[in-house]
């Protein structure tokens, strides 16, 4: 030990035994077994836990299948017709209405509504030999006298989002109104009639551009022709012509003259509220509870040549609806779309929309938007987006655009249309047979809860469609897509206000699928996708409910 430096001592001092080297390695190993034999046994639980629910799953799956149900020991055909019926179910739970929770009584009345429907023998013929003329079962059959169409007259419908004033006259009452004195007619070369006015002198008023013609008496124009022949070639004037039209530039030439022609007989200031009763009590009549009317609100004039405002118009249908709603306890109103005639440099759109305002200024309960009416020529006329004044109004006006209505040689016109009227947020798009096109714009329309108003007879005599299993409203219906059935112009192809084009709809477009389900949801969708406010839709959907339960 003398012999010891004391640097080794130090150093020795300084480095550890061997033996206590050998219990540090120790406890360092037994630290490391333990940390892995936790992480082992957590992991094995963890594996364990989810082994363990898979087999509850199976176990539960199991149990709950219907016996036989191995896939292995299935056959062919038995393995096919399976996949099948899944697809089946699954396109069964996405269509329209199938979500739709039915009472014991529903159930009852759906069977005897199935039962009908089969047993109805223009069912099985409604399409055969089909052409571009009237649809047969409006050539062939009077439908109003079939089960079918007495069960869907009397069924309350709900309410009636897409129709315009000038297309609820019946053609026999304007007739009439041609027989009262005072009346003159403005005749053109062709003896044809381009204008009417009731009036006491000679009405100076100058013929629009388009025509030409001179003022005469009715009664004087009587003396050069027979009643039996003037009544049918008015007629003629009033309805849509049974071999169509070449293109929709005619047809809408058509559907403007119709309205002129309209024009001056229910304007007439003593006529007018006549007329608004008469198109209330229709609606009513047919299971319409609830009504928002297209119109452009025509100026009423009197005897001697004094002319209404606007707001004298707007009025005269408050004060009819009001007392047609003490008449009637369960009608729920009207609301106005404020629809003006959309001409080809929109002239007049600072017009339309000041007066929009001030229709909604003076009677926010009754003012439920704006559109423009195209007539269907969507062909001939600028974008909605082109219309700068359209983008500036903001949030102020709600709107109810026509887009993607016509078959025009460039799709794009109407492809813009229906961006514009998405894009300018409008609330409900009016008849846009197009839209199936565009499954984005679609996709969009759903999310945001943008209906579509589809109007089949419409569809049909303005020549968009020969075949209503071809109409895009059946792809939207099998979607779930949210659509409101309308009307347009019913008197112009002497159609009830709503049901003949649910009867189109029920039979033609969903066919062999429809049931109460989808008829109800399209009652409900009525007052889900109208302009109501909450207050007024709970209010509307408890009377609706009612006269449905009855």
């Amino acid at each position: 030990m003398e012999n010891v430096r004391f640097q080794d001592v130090q150093t020795i001092r300084s480095s550890p035994s061997p033996a206590m080297r050998v219990i540090h390695v120790d406890l360092n190993e037994e630290e490391s077994r333990r940390q892995m034999a936790a992480n082992k046994y957590g992991g094995i639980c963890f594996h364990t836990a989810i082994a363990a629910m898979l087999c509850i799953m199976l176990v539960v799956v199991f149990c709950t299948a219907p016996l036989g149900d191995n896939l292995t020991n299935r056959t062919a055909e038995e393995r096919y017709a399976r996949r099948r019926q899944s697809y089946v179910d699954k396109e069964r739970r996405l269509r329209l209405g199938s979500g739709m929770v039915l009472s014991a009584l529903e159930e009852e009345a759906d069977g005897r509504l199935m039962a009908i429907k089969l047993v109805d023998e223009e069912v099985h013929n409604l399409w055969r030999n089909y052409h571009s003329q009237p649809p047969p079962f409006l050539r062939h059959l009077n439908i109003s006298e079939t089960n079918l169409y007495a069960v869907l007259k009397s069924m309350p419908k709900g309410g009636l989002l897409h129709v315009h004033d000038s297309g609820m006259l019946r053609t026999e009452i304007l007739i009439d109104l041609t027989y009262h004195e005072n009346l003159w007619v403005c005749v053109n070369l062709d003896q044809g009639f381009e204008d009417f006015r009731f009036s006491r002198l000679f009405p100076h008023i100058p013929p629009a551009e388009d025509y030409q013609c001179n003022w005469m008496l009715m009664s004087n124009f009587f003396e050069f022709e027979p009643r039996s022949g003037f009544v049918e070639r008015l007629r003629e004037s009033l309805t849509v012509r049974k071999e169509g039209y070449n293109s929709s530039s005619e047809l809408a030439r058509h559907l403007r003259r119709y309205q002129r022609l309209i024009h001056g007989l229910i304007t007439f200031r003593p006529n007018w509220s006549d007329f608004i009763f008469s198109m209330l009590n229709d609606f009513y009549a047919d299971g319409v509870q609830y009504v928002e009317l297209r119109s452009s609100l025509p100026i009423m004039y009197d005897l001697d040549g004094n002319n209404s405002t606007i707001l004298e118009t707007a009025e005269s249908i408050v004060l009819v609806s009001n007392i047609f709603k003490k008449t009637y306890k369960d009608f729920i109103g009207i609301k106005l779309i404020y629809a003006p005639s959309r001409d080809f440099n929109d002239s007049r759109m600072e017009e339309y929309l000041a007066n929009a305002r001030l229709l909604k200024l003076h009677y926010p309960n009754f003012f439920a938007g704006f559109d423009l009416n195209t007539f269907g020529d969507e062909c001939n006329l600028p974008h909605l987006g082109q219309s700068t004044q359209l983008l500036k109004i903001g949030k102020d006006i709600d709107f109810y655009f026509h887009a993607g209505e016509s078959r025009c040689p460039d799709s794009l016109r109407t492809d813009a249309n229906l961006i514009d009227a998405l894009l300018l947020g409008s609330k409900r798009i009016g008849n846009s047979i197009n839209l199936p096109f565009h499954p984005e714009i679609m996709m969009a329309m759903k999310n945001l809860k943008i209906a579509v108003e589809i109007c089949p007879l419409s569809n049909h005599y303005l020549q968009y469609f020969n075949d209503f299993r071809q109409h895009p409203a059946a792809y939207l219906i099998a979607a779930g897509f949210p659509i409101v059935i309308g009307s347009d112009y019913p008197c112009f192809w002497n159609s009830a206000p709503l049901t003949d084009d649910f009867y189109v709809a029920f039979v033609g477009v969903v066919s062999g699928w429809g049931n109460l389900r989808l008829l109800k949801q399209f009652a409900l969708n009525s007052f889900l996708y109208s302009s109501l406010s909450e207050k007024e839709r709970n209010v509307a959907i408890t009377k609706w409910r009612c006269r449905w339960n009855r």
